[in-house]
């Protein structure tokens, strides 16, 4: 699966780990559960999938030093409430509430796929599946004609962004007319196949760059991993609502999974070979944009297409000696990196590094892509910082470090 088939077709987070298993199962990973481990040794890969739409895939070395690559599964969209649709005159409308830090405005007058999880009844209980409507729904914006200020746009998610479907009264009905539907997750996406373009085809344009190019080249980096120590590629849920869910980067999960890989292994002291690794949290950064530089620091600011993006901010867990040990990585490799530094009035998001540390006190780098347009529902990245990034991250689970007091050991 090459990352434009991932892109288009990983609707939600539930539709990406299924891929992200499609791929890992056709390369030979087991799946496994933290709750029934089975013994490991060198050489075995597997993953373990949290709530559908989390996944823990790991190689394991000859050494207990973790190596861990985090990223996330969702991206800002617009969720369903419920089954009801509401009427209007050119037909119903999906009830719908914002999930993330969405830009409303993108979401006009552009094709949208209803997709996620239901939940039906069986005769004994009740079975999840994963839906993607067959059509598409819109939201129509409203003529200049009818609004001369338009373009000082206002959107009230409650009234203006409500997609509209047509003749459905029932969205479960809609998308598994055989199921008995007791529940659902769905969501109203975009549906955009992602294309290139640019005087050399240089540049990239899709949904969900934000954050599945980190998902794709960390799964499509461990694939092809050929680690010392014990390598995993963690995408989970929520980052785009604070990570603090079952299935975020602030859940015990992944902290359970490595104690339990662990003892698989026969290592008694996880905690010293989790502290001894390093930790990249992998979510894109800004570019330059175009049209608005004075939205960048002071100092130069990245550009898609000059590579691996390290992000510095009191709100990230990059710190001097984590971003040094990397850095040190990409030079030895030959990988172009860039660093990034927010405007000193602009407020800055967290990622999922700081927030993963606090169970496992790990050292933590936050790096990604530079992008424009972050969390449109078409957003834009380099082409070829796609492929910098899988050599980033190939080359960091490849890596030997040795921490002593003051100094680090690198092996590439």
């Amino acid at each position: 699966m090459d990352v434009t088939e991932f892109l288009r077709t990983s609707y939600t987070a539930y539709h990406a780990v299924a891929n992200c298993r499609r791929m890992l199962d056709e390369a030979g990973f087991a799946e496994v559960s933290a709750d029934d481990m089975p013994r490991l040794q060198a050489g075995n890969k597997c993953y373990a999938v949290q709530g559908g739409t989390s996944i823990f895939a790991f190689v394991v070395g000859d050494k207990p030093q973790l190596m861990l690559a985090e990223s996330h599964t969702d991206s800002p969209s617009l969720h369903l409430k419920g089954a009801q649709t509401l009427p209007s005159t050119e037909g119903n409308r999906l009830n719908v509430e914002k999930y993330g830090g969405l830009l409303l405005y993108s979401m006009l007058d552009i094709p949208l796929k209803v997709a996620g999880r239901i939940v039906y009844a069986t005769e004994t209980g009740v079975q999840e599946e994963l839906v993607a409507s067959a059509g598409d729904v819109c939201i129509p914006s409203l003529c200049i004609h009818h609004n001369p200020d338009a373009n000082n746009l206002s959107l009230n998610v409650q009234n203006d962004m409500l997609p509209l479907v047509g003749q459905a009264d029932d969205v479960w009905q809609w998308l598994a007319p055989e199921r008995n539907v007791l529940d659902a997750d769905l969501y109203a996406v975009p549906d955009v196949a992602p294309y290139r373009w640019g005087d050399q085809a240089q540049f990239l344009s899709s949904p969900r760059i934000d954050n599945l190019t980190s998902v794709y080249t960390s799964i499509t980096a461990l694939i092809a991993a050929k680690p010392t120590g014990l390598a995993m590629a963690a995408c989970f849920d929520n980052e785009e609502i604070g990570s603090g869910t079952q299935r975020g980067a602030a859940s015990a999960y992944l902290a359970d999974l490595l104690a339990a890989i662990y003892r698989a292994c026969g290592y008694t002291d996880y905690k010293k070979a989790v502290r001894q690794g390093l930790a990249l949290s992998i979510d894109n950064g800004h570019a330059a944009h175009p049209a608005h530089p004075e939205k960048s620091d002071v100092v130069p600011a990245p550009v898609m297409g000059g590579g691996v993006v390290i992000k510095h901010h009191v709100n990230y867990a990059t710190n001097g000696l984590s971003a040094g040990i990397f850095k040190r990585m990409l030079d030895i490799a030959g990988i172009a990196r860039q660093d990034y530094y927010n405007r000193s009035d602009i407020g800055c998001g967290s990622t999922l590094g700081n927030i993963a540390a606090r169970a496992l006190t790990i050292d933590t780098v936050d790096i990604g892509i530079a992008q424009l347009a972050m969390h449109s529902a078409v957003e834009t990245a380099a082409w070829s910082d796609i492929d910098t990034m899988s050599q980033a991250i190939s080359t960091f689970f490849a890596c030997d470090i040795d921490k002593q007091a003051g100094a680090v050991q690198i092996r590439v």
